[in-house]
């Protein structure tokens, strides 16, 4: 491979790596990983090599039967590009479950070292468990606990070693028709935590899991039953994360908690799933008599202006002038081709540090150091290749360089464009034929003005005439002498170095197809690039024979190198032409100045800037005169990046768009959180029984949130409270879905929700959605909702302390989610801390 070159690659990718803290992955291979795709015989080997009982297997398959005649949710976020045939629903990462750490494979236990469970085993908990895909690998607890009757396992070896006591309980809570995602999860589940806290037994301790995504294209289906005795008490921790890969996964998980009379369960989840996780979750607890149960769940889940972005049918435009609905470019990571999608949300991240990467064929893009490319890791000893988006802050440059993906060129599905064209003008002596649509030979000839032309206007300030300033010598004079006349019907005037067209009515067309202006200002119109490729490559052409030329350099064989230079006094006219060049295969170099001083009238100075555009004369110059065309089938290649350099603070943005997350821009390839929507409820059946709900939701750019509470009274004296706070920036979207609900008979209860939200930006949104039916009057009901931001106030007082931006952000942030933390063992807390400050980078400012 070429230093200042490229290649394409066409296979699929197999595996993805990921660009957030917790977005590496290792390559283990799964001892068994079962075919992509939803079937009864999945269900059967998932069933045999985990050596189930008979009842486990038909559950399974009542469940599977309830998946496929459930519907998809139709409310909350859009989950329509969820495929079910493309995931993986097993992967048996090992063949046994280690009950000392040093047991654990070497890979596999570097993974959760980096994630710190087992230093936070050794100093905090009671017991850990740690599952890698689809089964949990390790599983310990304290032996003073195992000798009070205390079981906490995997749920795998529950179903083989406490058959009795989980079918008692399986499946009550959440049945299999609950919705769509339990009766997958009741069909295909693997792995998660089974406890049993004998009754009068309190575990003063956290019990604690871990739930690791680490294959692409995977669903991950734990299966967690707890169950607290007569007067036992437990707090149960959970954390989950997964890498960033270039494919979305699933996340779909069950937790039924069954509380006794006067027990206590205390269910805290933290969460950090990287943005291609669906995490779509069922969660459910019952409350006997004076029984006690606390969820307690987090979630947490860019380009400068200059950034030009292909939109149809409007050309490269600023990503700051899209909108929701524009069409443009995106990748198909599995055949490694360009599609349509569309944007979601354009977001504005406000002034942030930038650089400005080039690749060695000259590309430019600038971003923040957080923006993710995708990345070519080539191994050249064993001839692998993988994939990975990385921020630019991990990017290598120069000739050790790291490789990222641009588009080879864009797809050729333009369309001729229609010509509109009235002229209300009278007594004009010569009236020209005006076209219906454009043609090839229409754009050489428009190309060619773009570079030589200019019009002569009246005193009164109409246009009259135009000139085309094409010497008698040039190869391109009769041919535009002969256009004129074979299009528009009209009789040029050679006159020395130019060839006018006296008709104010084909002066008139010219301005109305874009084309006004001065050298210094003219542009080329927007709707030139959604033009079939001949006639872009046609325009390119015809300014080829205006204002370009080629330079020789030597000859080797029958191939002639050198370049081809276009001149022009306007840059952004360069930059645009670049653009149109890029989305037809052309190669385009970088865009260089030249300064010359002149001397004018009694001596004074003045200086002329000339820019020029090269291109390789090899490789262009056939396509442009039309005898070899670009690939009909656009690729992503990759390149080398040459530089990286750091050019201030800018006003940056970043778009959503569904389905592939990423999409072109510069012709470049780059990255912009799935879903989270999960609502624990408890089902307060006994007499006074209690229920506490705090929920955290931290949602940043391109993330939903949506999360809540149902709290079901149907006994008397019961009391439930739910606190909902949600930080939204960057255009993230939080929302409170709640349902409270009392029954007839449930005298007494009290019911409180509570809902703060705190948004920082005005492209973000958080929404409240409480839903109450109270069928009894002796009932207590509150509900308190706010929405707040950070006040610039605020942040003064904090900078002026010494504070940045981000850091001075992140502490707000972190008091106003104090709640949480303070519920929270100090790792975890110190831990969520951390993860705020991280997602806050540059939300504020």
């Amino acid at each position: 491979m070429r230093d200042n070159g490229a290649f394409q690659i066409s296979a699929n990718a197999a595996d993805f790596a990921g660009a957030y803290p917790y977005g590496f992955y290792d390559k283990r291979r799964p001892e068994y990983r079962a075919r992509q795709g939803l079937s009864p015989e999945l269900i059967d080997e998932m069933s045999a090599i985990k050596k189930e009982p008979e009842w486990m297997r038909r559950f399974r398959h009542d469940a599977l039967k309830v998946f496929y005649a459930k519907r998809m949710p139709e409310w909350g976020a859009d989950l329509s590009r969820i495929d079910f045939e493309k995931i993986t629903y097993y992967a048996r990462p090992w063949d046994r479950t280690a009950r000392s750490w040093d047991e654990v494979p070497e890979d596999i236990k570097n993974t959760f070292e980096r994630l710190g469970v087992p230093e936070a085993e050794r100093r905090f908990f009671a017991g850990a468990a740690a599952q890698y895909d689809s089964d949990v690998i390790y599983h310990a607890l304290r032996e003073h606990l195992a000798e009070k009757g205390v079981i906490f396992c995997d749920m795998d070896t529950a179903v083989r070693e406490y058959p009795d006591l989980v079918r008692q309980y399986f499946g009550t809570i959440i049945p299999v028709g609950d919705n769509k995602f339990a009766a997958l999860n009741s069909a295909v589940w693997s792995g998660g935590s089974f406890i049993y806290i004998p009754p009068g037994v309190v575990v003063d301790m956290p019990l604690q899991a871990y739930f690791r995504i680490n294959s692409a294209n995977f669903g991950q289906f734990e299966r967690t039953l707890i169950i607290a005795d007569e007067g036992a008490s437990v707090h149960y921790l959970e954390g989950c994360t997964a890498p960033v890969y270039t494919t979305d996964s699933l996340h779909a998980a069950v937790v039924e908690i069954i509380v006794k009379a006067h027990a206590r369960v205390r269910y805290t989840t933290v969460q950090n799933w990287s943005r291609n996780v669906y995490n779509l979750v069922t969660k459910r607890a019952r409350a006997e008599e004076e029984a006690f149960v606390e969820w307690v769940d987090c979630n947490l889940g860019c380009l400068t202006e200059n950034a030009k972005i292909f939109v149809n049918p409007r050309g490269p435009i600023s990503i700051k002038e899209l909108k929701p609905g524009d069409s443009i470019y995106s990748s198909d990571l599995e055949n490694m081709c360009l599609i349509k999608q569309k944007v979601d949300a354009v977001l504005y991240q406000g002034q942030r540090e930038a650089f400005k990467l080039v690749t060695t064929n000259h590309r430019e893009i600038e971003a923040t150091d957080n923006h993710p490319f995708l990345v070519l890791k080539h191994f050249y000893q064993s001839g692998l290749q993988y994939l990975s988006w990385q921020p630019l802050r991990n990017l290598q440059s120069g000739k050790t360089g790291d490789w990222i993906a641009i588009a080879d060129q864009l797809p050729d599905d333009g369309t001729p464009r229609r010509i509109n064209f009235i002229c209300e003008r009278k007594r004009i002596k010569q009236w020209p034929k005006i076209p219906e649509y454009t043609t090839v030979e229409l754009m050489w000839l428009l190309g060619l003005y773009l570079g030589d032309g200019y019009l002569e206007r009246s005193r009164g300030g109409r246009p009259n005439r135009v000139y085309f300033a094409v010497p008698p010598g040039d190869r391109a004079r009769s041919k535009l002498e002969r256009l004129l006349i074979d299009i528009f019907a009209v009789v040029p005037k050679p006159k020395g170095i130019c060839v006018t067209v006296p008709s104010s009515v084909f002066a008139e067309f010219v301005i109305s197809m874009g084309f006004a202006g001065t050298a210094r200002t003219k542009k080329i119109p927007a709707w030139l690039y959604s033009l079939p490729e001949d006639q872009k490559m046609a325009f390119i052409e015809g300014y080829l024979d205006a204002d370009g030329y080629t330079r020789q350099s030597k000859m080797v064989g029958n191939v002639q190198y050198g370049q081809i230079i276009f001149a022009s006094c306007n840059k952004l006219l360069l930059e645009e032409l670049k653009l149109l060049m890029i989305s037809v295969g052309l190669e385009p170099l970088r865009i260089s100045s030249y300064v010359k001083e002149r001397k004018l009238y009694k001596g004074r100075l003045k200086e002329y800037t000339t820019h020029y555009l090269c291109l390789n004369l090899r490789e262009n110059l056939d396509k442009i005169r039309g005898r070899k065309m670009g690939s009909r089938t656009p690729l992503l290649k990759f390149v080398r990046v040459a530089s990286i350099t750091p050019i201030g603070k800018k006003d940056v943005y970043d778009i959503e768009i569904g389905g592939s997350h990423n999409f072109i821009a510069n012709g470049i390839l780059v990255h912009n959180s799935k879903i989270t929507m999960k609502y624990p409820s408890v089902i307060l059946a006994g007499r006074g029984a209690r229920a506490d709900t705090l929920s955290v939701a931290l949602a940043g750019p391109g993330q939903v949130q949506d999360a809540g509470a149902k709290m079901i009274h149907v006994a008397p004296e019961t009391r439930s409270n739910v606190v909902s706070k949600s930080v939204s920036f960057g255009g993230g979207r939080t929302s409170y879905r709640g349902l409270s609900r009392v029954v007839r008979g449930a005298k007494n209860a009290r019911l409180s929700v509570r809902c703060d939200a705190l948004i920082l930006d005005p492209q973000s949104r958080s929404d409240t959605y409480p839903t109450l039916k109270i069928d009894e009057e002796e009932t207590r009901m509150e509900h308190e909702a706010t929405v707040s931001k950070i006040g610039d106030k605020e942040l003064f007082y904090l900078r002026s302390r010494g504070m940045t931006e981000t850091q001075a952000a992140s502490l707000i942030v972190s008091g106003f989610f104090e709640a949480l933390t303070k519920t929270l063992p100090v790792d975890y807390a110190v831990e969520m801390n951390r993860l705020i400050e991280m997602q806050m980078d540059g939300a504020v400012g």
